[in-house]
């Protein structure tokens, strides 16, 4: 199966052109500014369906055109493999149906059904649900469209290197990081980076959170991991193929491992310095950069997907703010009588402080007789700004600390 023939992803352009877009590629000033580097982000969270996964869904419907309108087709998605086989089936009238692990983002339920598909939530893990999949599949004469072991997927994926090489800035890429979960969509863009580009050197990413993938790559030996929740739901795979591993190993520079704080971290960069919007398997490459694994300086960063739940959204922006000072809890003592709760409140608005909630502690054995606490929370301008803000309360006589 690997490597693809260069010929069959040239094939596989031409039949989902129709049903893809061409995504950007685009300079990413931040790390310029930040780390020296000249990175350029490939947009995957722009495609139809908001992530690659319609490229290789499209590719293997059309290579099984025949058996996919007479019995329909069957996948197992946490979500993005779901909504481009869904996508595709409804562009081109086939049933789908899509099973999906019960611990699915809602948002990702919901875009799949909206897409036309009929849903059903098996296993709590991808590899539960997949294997259910299959099972459905063969009863029924489906057409079964595994999320990564399969040369039509492959050949799908693997346009998105046809894409960067195509681009002008590629002249002089020393290396492209790609995120890893099954292996699918670096194993397709390593067949023709090797074959047209082989100097360029080629970095896979993961989360600590689902490491089977790179126990497996490190150690040389088949295993199967615990799962735990991870932002990169894309990459959550408990047991990886043995011949993507064997691939990888032959062709990647490193696979690298990061944190969950560390993909936390790199959503709400790109959200706030690129202007985009990219799920926790998309921020990988990202987050590695930022993490200091990647050395090299002209870099391809693939930003394989943009679906990501609304409220892990906010909660990791709201973490971004935290993280960087700009959203600060102070507890501070004040006299329990009129006016005291107003002379603090006083002091921020002299300091520009915006005040976002305060909780007012009067049953606490801290505070002294005829005083009190409050939990004040606060948005500034960085650590700066709020240590002028503590100086400004102390020198008033207030008792100051810093809740973390």
């Amino acid at each position: 199966m690997l490597p693809l023939n260069l010929e069959a992803v040239q094939a596989a352009r031409s039949v989902i052109a129709p049903y893809t877009i061409k995504t950007p590629l685009l300079f990413f000033d931040y790390l310029k500014e930040r780390l020296g580097k000249q990175a350029y982000v490939k947009c995957e969270l722009f495609q139809k369906t908001g992530s690659f996964k319609i490229r290789g869904a499209t590719a293997c419907v059309h290579h099984n055109l025949a058996q996919a309108k007479q019995f329909g087709v069957v996948a197992a998605s946490a979500g993005n493999h779901a909504q481009g086989v869904a996508a595709i089936c409804r562009w081109l009238g086939i049933k789908a149906t899509i099973v999906m692990p019960t611990t699915t983002p809602p948002n990702k339920i919901h875009n799949t059904l909206e897409w036309g598909a009929k849903t059903e939530l098996f296993g709590t893990i991808l590899d539960e649900s997949k294997a259910h999949a299959e099972q459905l599949a063969s009863q029924k004469g489906q057409l079964f469209i595994h999320p990564y072991k399969d040369p039509d997927v492959l050949a799908g994926q693997g346009t998105i290197a046809l894409e960067l090489i195509e681009e002008d800035c590629f002249d002089g890429v020393e290396a492209v990081v790609i995120p890893v979960g099954g292996g699918g969509l670096i194993s397709g863009c390593i067949s023709v980076l090797r074959a047209l580009k082989p100097k360029v050197k080629i970095y896979g990413v993961t989360t600590k959170n689902a490491p089977a993938t790179f126990e497996m790559f490190h150690r040389g030996a088949v295993v199967q991991t615990e799962l735990k929740y991870t932002l990169a739901d894309g990459v959550a795979v408990k047991q990886p193929d043995a011949e993507i591993i064997d691939f990888l190993k032959k062709n990647l520079e490193d696979l690298i491992q990061v944190r969950e704080e560390s993909i936390a971290h790199a959503i709400a960069v790109a959200a706030e310095h690129g202007k985009l919007v990219v799920e926790g398997a998309g921020a990988l490459p990202l987050a590695a950069v930022l993490d200091g694994f990647v050395r090299h300086t002209k870099i391809v960063l693939l930003l394989s997907g943009g679906n990501i739940d609304v409220p892990v959204l906010s909660n990791v922006l709201q973490r971004g703010l935290v993280e960087q000072g700009r959203i600060v809890r102070l507890l501070v003592r004040i006299s329990d009588r009129p006016g005291g709760l107003n002379s603090v409140t006083q002091i921020l608005a002299q300091t520009q402080a915006n005040i976002l909630q305060v909780f007012h502690q009067r049953a606490t054995l801290h505070a002294g007789v005829g005083e009190t606490e409050i939990e004040v929370d606060i948005e500034t301008r960085g650590k700066e700004h709020t240590k002028d803000i503590v100086r400004e309360l102390s020198a008033h006589g207030f008792q100051v600390s810093r809740v973390t």
